[in-house]
């Protein structure tokens, strides 16, 4: 099966590569922000020797010489940083943001109780998408660690708002830390049809392409599941994946994956905003939309 989408010429309405990855850490009280030498310990015992880059009660940076950034001029050290005690305002989160969370139970209930926000991000972080992510997860785990109180985090690019002791519990596989905790599977049912859609959000922000799945008569959950799958393999190959490759797809009996069951992968644009974009894997006979051999 050939999809029919038309990709259209990257355009500065393109969601491009964050050139600062925001990581919120959410608490229910005015959390107490740590002096900057325990945020370097906790950070050196996670990632070696940094430079400290800034110091005050409104920003901690440090530069992390294990991961050193190339320019044309000089290599530097990249970058993470922890910013001021802040507000947190239900809008920070939108409507239509709040109805793709699925990994927080009541989500508005628990949302509602929030009150303070704090951002750990990255910054002059001019690293391949391998390194980049693995600083990421390491500065997220320490942050997390260092604040008991925080509940979740809060990840714009992907939408994705997950428990925070998900991330202390170490449970989930280091190569696995980025899609699990930044990038978010979203469905949507088409109005008036029995078609489905699921895409990931999120793997646009480290340069990589997100994946979309456009079907009918499969389990979503399954499909979510698929996707999930489908960008970690994304997330560690890199670009092994080509235009017009079959992979393993699931059997639409057991809603498991079936090697025997081979889906066609196509690069195309992003069919749900924002744009950019994504390997669409066309389900075969269960795919949706409008489609040529």
């Amino acid at each position: 099966m050939k999809s029919n989408y038309k990709a259209k010429t990257a355009s500065a309405q393109y969601e491009q590569q964050s050139n600062v990855f925001e990581m919120w850490l959410l608490f229910k009280d005015k959390p107490v922000r740590p002096e900057e030498p325990v945020l370097r310990a906790a950070l050196e015992s996670k990632c070696g020797k940094v430079d400290v880059i800034a110091s005050s009660p409104e920003l901690t940076s440090f530069g992390v010489k294990r991961f050193m950034s190339h320019f044309r001029d000089a290599d530097l050290p990249a970058q993470v940083m922890l910013g001021n005690v802040m507000p947190f305002r239900q809008t920070d989160i939108t409507n239509a943001e709040r109805a793709q969370i699925r990994d927080i139970k009541d989500r508005d209930t628990f949302l509602s109780s929030c009150t303070h926000k704090i951002l750990a991000a990255d910054m002059m972080a001019a690293l391949d998408t391998e390194h980049r992510t693995r600083l990421l997860m390491n500065w997220l785990e320490v942050v997390t660690d260092i604040f008991k109180d925080c509940v979740a985090v809060w990840i714009p690019s992907g939408g994705k708002l997950i428990p925070a002791d998900l991330i202390r519990s170490g449970k989930v596989e280091k190569q696995d830390r980025f899609v699990c905790f930044c990038v978010n599977a979203r469905f949507f049912k088409i109005e008036k049809t029995d078609e489905m859609l699921v895409d990931t959000h999120g793997m646009c922000a480290v340069g990589l392409p997100d994946i979309q799945c456009h079907f009918k008569n499969l389990d979503a959950d399954a499909v979510v599941n698929y996707v999930y799958n489908i960008a970690s393999f994304v997330m560690q190959s890199r670009d092994q994946i080509k235009d017009g490759d079959t992979i393993e797809g699931l059997n639409a009996e057991t809603s498991e994956f079936d090697e025997n069951v081979l889906w066609t992968v196509r690069y195309e644009d992003a069919m749900v905003q924002p744009m950019r974009a994504v390997i669409d894997v066309c389900p075969g006979e269960n795919a949706a939309g409008e489609r040529e051999k």
